[in-house]
């Protein structure tokens, strides 16, 4: 493989040579007298209205001496079709003939032609049939060849660099260190398209079809995009000629020789073939990888400043891996098209190479398969880096970035496969790949509906689908030469249309404001360092509360309420919220001086706004003193300057109100009735508990269990098999997961079960061990549960089952019922017979629950669609039964399915996979939060729920970006129009919005209501999040958690707002 002459310098520096013309023989071989064509070399001088051309022609004769053959007997005949012009006759001369021999050959006569053919368009490419005739006109000699002068070397350079300039700005654009940016993921997006497009430009000329003969070099000058080569000379392993490369003359194959258009374009450009060409575009993928990765990481850096984060190498491995997931979606989107188009043409080039470079290419195929996986499969965020706009997606189809990124890659690779393994099969080739197309707009139409055709990515899908629709002009027999030469020029223009419209132009837009919201930042962190003048330091927070880009040089005070400002004043977040607050709460706060209030204003907000009637004076309760003086806890008065009960500080009022104490989600629920039987309460269920990760190919690990129950999880399951040393252990059956044994997980169990409540654990076994082992895990049990475990009915509960309160510090097990088993005989199985209130089964199919004892019934959640489909009840109420239901086996990434449904079933026990914290995870933790585990059922009840939720401000945020906040509600099979903010930019780690928003939902299931409300970028990415119950929101303002998108328990700011159940 020849690297040596890689460099970037070549190949941005390279022109577009040309090579020997490939020709046709017409000759009439029969004829005794016929000079038989062996070689046809020519060159071209243009000139304004005309080119100039020579001919080199060599021919021999069968059984004569070609040098015999007097020239001047000979008449040079052309018949040229070119664009516009029927064809033509023109005549030439030769000027030169001479003669060689060769003793293998025998002699050879050389002739030099001249003629002149009149200059019709831009870009020619002339037909031309060449015919040496006798005085008498009789035809000796024949040859067709396809003639394309070179291009203008302005067209040359203009195909190069135009592409190679918007490539650089695109990236230049997405790597931009700005602190502050609107549509950060289209301008990450954008250069994903572009190289894409790129690629497409270049493997439009790589069908194999009959081309004008300018079209391919020109389109193959976008090599770079695939190849490590840049356009040039034909290389020495070609099997044809090397010489004559500088006779302004392109090489035209695909329209004579029908040989594979991808290997062809790759010759005409100078690319080595076939095996070199795939091991190129290996080596440049990894070298653009490495750039990117190294890219991205200095990016990463910029953006925060020495005073945000500190650089250590302690830390660097963990800031690289943060990034990796990114490189990898950005590497397969610019390379997994020409990989798979390389690797699949090793298949159809396979009997010329052998069997290795195939298995070579099966690899490669693997690798793109795996990673893509890998990479698809970690994040469900996957499609921001290559969807532009992902706010475009359907709201209501949940996970649409990420199917539709699957959408994406996989028609990226059925492409190259295409353009790869189908070069023998056109008008097939052609049909499909036009069908990827319109696979590609269909489910942009679907995941980000028709509004998606009026953006520049939709414009861009439309644009390719015409373009490439075009190509069935090329297929032969379709259109005549001059047709194909028109096709070719609109495809040409559309290309440049399209680099110039929908990327050059919107690039160099995003980075004139790039920079200038650059400079401008810059200038006012200049202006921080030193006295930042009163006008200047407001004008940041007036932009965000009067939503215009007005300067504001002062501010007047309010009449309401006033700040104490100094000519230094440094705008407080704090103040800035008590001046909305007590804007809002004039009534209440009217009679105010400007620093103190009295207790009964504070009561009165305390009770009329906040709802907490409880604490009916606030100034009385001696939890929020700091002492026995009459100091709020967060107050900075000095201990000379105390107040009296009588003066109460505003400031101390917003540390209030800013605190722990004052969260919107209340720590324990209002009604939490225990004393119900168990099977009338939803119960905290885990899946799989002892896993960490996926379903396959994982470790089991004991710190499940301790993670799970830590999270006040009240349900978890053990898969128990035969260990092979007699003791039962426990893994994930026949999924490569590796085990651990059972005693361990029991004992762990044990020690964390009540650790953060204490009300019932159920044990799920999922047994598959032989009796003697079932015995040794029931004495297990016994033995280390002690009396924590129920092995006997309660007494009193003969019909109904427990309650919570009952059973509390009790563990209880469930265990699949035995088939073919007496009920009178199941003592003789001593674990069966530990399953007191747990007997389990499968959900009968016909609905007929069994009535002799109550049994807790297992379905996955594809078969609790089919018994739910016709919207029936599932038959359960007024008996003692309960549901679990669990995650399909095909979810091996560990995901999880939607709990809202299962609770509006009814469904008790939904066992969610507690390692994956994702949106549905986040509704498991909101409904059981403060609840211990157990949350009880009510009854459906239509009604409608109004939220009135007013948007003050967002504080802590880590993004610099400019952002919105949403809100929604969701029920049960409901979810409301989602309502949002207008977007705000961001000055600092506080965004002021002060904006009011309503949401309502009519649901049946009011009890099960929850509010979402989001942080997101003004391109629609999610910044950060949080979910709560309904009736477990307080009323008045409040601060309301803010979680990123890993939902971990690590705050990530918080959205201050103003609650009000009940809007007016």
């Amino acid at each position: 493989m020849k690297l040596s002459g890689v460099t970037p310098c070549m190949l941005l520096t390279a022109g577009c040579q040309a090579a020997y013309v490939q020709f046709l023989d017409c000759t009439d071989r029969e004829n005794a007298s016929s000079l038989i064509p062996e070689s046809f070399r020519a060159a071209v001088v243009p000139r304004a209205d005309a080119f100039d051309w020579r001919f080199d022609v060599i021919v021999g004769q069968i059984g004569r001496n070609a040098c015999e053959v007097d020239s001047a007997d000979l008449l040079p005949r052309f018949t040229v079709v070119d664009y516009g012009h029927d064809s033509e006759q023109v005549s030439g001369q030769i000027v030169n003939m001479s003669c060689y021999t060769n003793e293998r050959l025998g002699s050879r006569a050389k002739f030099a032609i001249a003629s002149t053919f009149n200059r019709s368009a831009l870009l020619d490419t002339f037909r031309t049939t060449l015919e040496l005739t006798s005085k008498d006109n009789a035809t000796l000699s024949c040859i067709r060849a396809i003639l394309t002068p070179a291009a203008p070397k302005t067209i040359r350079l203009l195909s190069l660099w135009l592409p190679i300039t918007t490539f650089a700005l695109a990236c230049i654009a997405a790597c931009w260190p700005a602190k502050s940016t609107h549509s950060e993921n289209t301008r990450i997006a954008r250069p994903i398209d572009l190289i894409a497009y790129i690629q497409f430009i270049f493997f439009s000329g790589a069908f194999s079809l009959q081309y004008p003969g300018f079209f391919q070099p020109l389109v193959g000058l976008c090599s770079w995009s695939t190849l490590m080569l840049p356009a040039g000379v034909v290389e020495a392993t070609s099997p044809y000629a090397r010489a004559g490369v500088q006779d302004g003359i392109y090489e035209h194959n695909g329209t004579i020789t029908g040989a594979p258009g991808l290997e062809l374009l790759t010759q005409m450009t100078g690319s080595p073939v076939k095996r070199q060409s795939w091991m190129n575009t290996l080596v440049l993928s990894l070298l653009v990888f490495f750039f990117l990765y190294i890219a991205v990481y200095i990016s990463n850096r910029l953006t925060h400043t020495s005073k945000d984060v500190e650089f250590r190498y302690a830390t660097l491995a963990s800031q690289l891996k943060n990034q990796y997931w990114a490189v990898v979606r950005l590497f397969l989107s610019c390379f997994m098209l020409p990989l798979s188009a390389w690797a699949t043409y090793q298949f159809h080039e396979g009997y010329v190479f052998g069997y290795q470079t195939s298995i070579m290419a099966m690899l490669v195929l693997i690798l793109l398969l795996s990673s893509f996986w890998w990479s698809w499969s970690q994040d469900s965020e996957m499609g921001s880096l290559i969807v532009q706009r992902p706010s475009r997606l359907d709201a209501h189809k949940k996970g649409g970035s990420q199917y539709y990124a699957l959408v994406l890659f996989s028609l990226m690779l059925l492409r190259g496969s295409i353009i790869g393994g189908m070069q023998t099969y056109t008008s097939v080739q052609i049909g499909i790949l036009l069908g990827c197309e319109v696979i590609q707009l269909a489910s942009m139409s679907y995941w980000t509906g028709f509004s998606c055709f009026i953006s520049l990515s939709g414009t861009l899908c439309v644009s390719k689908l015409a373009l490439f629709s075009l190509n069935i002009g090329f297929l032969p027999g379709v259109a005549d030469h001059s047709g194909r030469m028109l096709v070719a020029y609109i495809i040409l223009c559309g290309h440049l249309v399209i680099l110039v419209c929908i990327f050059l132009l919107p690039t160099a837009f995003d980075l004139i404001k790039l920079a200038h919201r650059s400079y401008h930042i810059r200038s006012v962190d200049v202006d921080k360092e030193g006295s930042v003048p009163v006008g200047q330091s407001f004008q940041l927070f007036v932009l965000s509360l009067a939503q215009h880009q007005k300067a504001v040089r002062s501010v007047p005070p309010d009449p309401v309420f006033a700040f104490k400002q100094s000519s230094h004043f440094q705008p407080d977040p704090k103040k800035l919220l008590l001046e909305m607050i007590m804007k809002r709460e004039a009534d209440i706060f009217s009679q105010e001086t400007v620093d103190t209030m009295t207790p009964e204003v504070l009561s009165g907000f305390l009770k009329e706004v906040q709802g907490e009637f409880d604490a009916v004076d606030l100034c009385k309760d001696p939890k929020v003193f700091t002492d026995s003086s009459s100091t709020l806890v967060d107050s900075k008065e000095p201990s000379f300057g105390i107040k009296p009960v009588t003066e109460t500080s505003f400031n101390d009022l917003a540390a209030h109100l800013l605190s722990e104490d004052n969260l919107a989600v209340r720590s324990k629920p209002l009604h939490h009735d225990l004393d119900r039987p168990v099977n009338e309460y939803f119960i905290s269920s885990s899946h799989n508990t002892y896993l960490l990760g996926r379903q396959v190919a994982t470790r089991s690990k004991l710190e499940g269990y301790v993670t799970t129950l830590s999270k006040g999880c009240r349900s978890v399951e053990v898969d128990c098999w035969d260990g092979r040393d007699g003791q039962p252990i426990v893994k994930h059956g026949y999924s490569l997961t590796k085990s651990i044994s059972f005693r361990s997980v029991v004992a762990t169990i044990k020690e964390h079960a009540f650790a953060a409540s204490d009300l019932p654990l159920w044990l799920s076994l999922e047994v598959h061990c032989s009796p003697p082992q079932r015995d040794i895990m029931a004495r297990v049990m016994l033995d280390i549960f002690g009396t924590s475990l129920v092995t006997e009915p309660l007494p009193g509960a003969s019909q109904a089952l427990p309650s919570p309160n009952q059973l509390r510090g009790r563990i209880l097990l469930k265990v699949k019922f035995a088939p073919n088993v007496d009920i009178q005989d199941t003592n003789r199985d001593l674990l069966q017979d530990l399953a007191v209130y747990g007997a389990g089964k499968r959900l009968p199919r016909d609905g007929v629950f069994d009535t002799n004892r109550n049994f807790i019934y297992s379905v996955s959640e594809t078969n609790l669609k089919k018994h739910t489909a016709n919207k029936k009840p599932l038959g359960m109420k007024d008996t003692n039964h309960m549901i679990r239901v669990y995650p399909d086996p095909n979810r091996v990434d560990s995901s999880n399915f939607d709990p809202l449904k299962c609770w509006g079933h009814g469904l008790q026990m939904v066992a969610l996979n507690y390692q994956t914290d994702d949106f549905h995870m986040s509704l498991n933790r909101a409904l059981f939060h403060g609840s211990g585990g157990y949350v009880l059922k009510s009854q459906p009840e239509p009604k409608q729920i109004r939220m009135q939720v007013d948007i003050l401000m967002v504080r802590g945020s880590s993004k610099l970006d400019p952002i919105y906040v949403e809100i929604e509600l969701l029920a049960p099979n409901t979810l409301s129009p989602r309502v949002r903010t207008t977007t705000m930019p961001a000055q600092g780690t506080d965004v002021v919005f002060d904006q009011n928003l309503t949401v309502s939902i009519e649901t049946k299931y009011p009890s099960l209501a929850f509010l979402q409300w989001s942080v997101k970028t003004e391109s629609g990415v999610q910044m950060s999040s949080g979910l709560a119950k309904v009736d477990s929101l307080r009323k008045g303002y409040r601060p309301l958690p803010l979680r990123g998108k890993s939902r971990s328990d690590m705050r990530d700011g918080e959205l201050f707002c103003k609650i009000n159940p009940e809007a007016m």
